[in-house]
């Protein structure tokens, strides 16, 4: 019985091994792969050039190099923004700006005063939301607010949410009125300031790499159940012993592992290639240092691994539709076409439909995580408000877990050309 057993093994192993060597012997496949390679690359670069630094002579700085210059100088900030750091900024702040460098027309001098202000930038940051209009940042705001003043960070911060709630700029019920001003008050505080500019690049262009990346594996993924009517072998692989059972499940497991493994492969590759230049610190601070006006009470890392799980659901959701419609089809151009339509028509839609939540459910959501977590996107269930994130990851990954068995029966019952 064992050996049955191990002998069936090896059989369901050989078949997973032959459908997934047949995505990637193909020249198309290959040149794929070796896109998304440079596309990595290219986007990497990219991200790590968000990161720039100004030397005391006024030099700009990006990449590696600034980051790991910025990263000294905010070092020396480190700590609990309290109250009394608060001030110390804003002292930081106004000494500098009536310093001779400040004053001066020369634009080099400026950027040379504009140096000594990095290492406080992003408790300046924070003074200058809690001044500012809503949704309007004002980069000077610190420069009109006093020592005394700057202590109130934090409490306006849950004050401006209350004031542009009873403005009627925005139409929310009173429960997610209540559900807002209860997660800006449960926010922990005084934030944790460190260096996270690493974090902050990396999640500001993941969105971008999430959705090539997906639209490639949907590519490499489409011929997987059309191949066999593509080159005529229908007759034969129906026709086989295992044809309409083992067959169809190895190539339903090739499809899983392509897309999940090559998800897993470039996001880590993403990830590692752009902390290991800009660095990993700051992975605990709470992204409000990033993101203001965000609901989310979470950190940097939890942002990450929330954006990567959802931007996971969407591949695979959208792979999933494109071998189903290859397999209903027997095309594999339709195939291909599908990702495009599921991942990219749909926010052009959600342009045209003036039903925002509506569009909050759209699958190509799940790859727009990080812009999510900046806004006030709630859904209210059974008299409970929770935010959108918590409801479409759950709903897709049942969605792609109820089309494998679809797309079993209909490969399953195709009839031979």
């Amino acid at each position: 019985m064992c050996s049955y057993i191990i002998l069936e093994k090896r059989q369901v192993m050989k078949m997973l091994r032959f459908e997934i060597k047949k995505v990637f012997c193909t020249f198309k496949n290959k040149m794929a792969v070796v896109l998304l390679l440079v596309i990595l690359v290219a986007v990497s670069m990219l991200t790590m050039n968000r990161v720039e630094y100004t030397d005391s002579e006024g030099n700009h700085i990006s990449g590696m190099l600034g980051a790991r210059s910025l990263r000294a100088e905010k070092k020396k900030w480190k700590g609990e923004i309290t109250e009394d750091v608060l001030e110390a900024v804003v002292r930081e702040n106004e000494a500098i700006n009536n310093s001779p460098e400040a004053l001066s027309d020369d634009i080099a001098e400026q950027d040379k005063a504009y140096a000594k202000k990095q290492g406080i930038s992003g408790i300046a940051e924070l003074i200058n939301n809690a001044y500012s209009e809503w949704r309007d940042y004002n980069y000077f705001a610190i420069d009109n607010v006093s020592a005394k003043e700057a202590k109130r960070v934090y409490e306006r911060r849950v004050s401006n949410l209350k004031t542009y709630l009873e403005s009627g700029e925005e139409t929310f019920t009173d429960s997610e009125k209540n559900y807002l001003i209860r997660q800006y008050e449960d926010l922990h505080t005084p934030f944790y300031y460190d260096y996270t500019d690493g974090w902050s690049a990396l999640l500001q262009n993941i969105s971008t790499f999430i959705l090539v990346l997906a639209l490639i594996i949907g590519f490499l993924v489409s011929g997987i159940f059309s191949s066999e009517f593509q080159t005529k072998a229908d007759a034969i692989f129906f026709s086989a012993k295992l044809g309409r059972s083992r067959a169809v499940l190895s190539k339903m497991g090739a499809g899983f592992l392509i897309t999940t493994v090559f998800y897993i492969i470039f996001m880590l590759l993403y990830t590692l290639v752009v902390l290991a230049a800009l660095g990993t610190d700051g992975a605990n601070c709470p992204i409000q240092m990033d993101m203001w006006r965000s609901v989310y009470n979470i950190t940097f890392l939890q942002a990450y691994l929330l954006i990567v799980a959802g931007g996971y659901v969407g591949t695979l959701f959208a792979a999933t539709l494109s071998m189903l419609a290859s397999a209903m089809t027997r095309s594999t151009a339709t195939a291909i076409i599908v990702p495009f339509i599921v991942l990219c028509a749909f926010p052009f839609l959600s342009r045209v439909i003036t039903l925002p939540g509506i569009c909050s459910f759209f699958p190509d959501q799940l790859l727009e995580i990080y812009i999510t977590l900046k806004d006030f996107v709630l859904v209210e269930l059974g008299g409970k408000v929770v935010n959108v994130i918590a409801v479409i990851i759950p709903i897709y990954a049942l969605a792609c877990l109820l089309l494998e068995p679809i797309l079993y029966r209909v490969y399953k019952k195709a009839q031979v050309s």
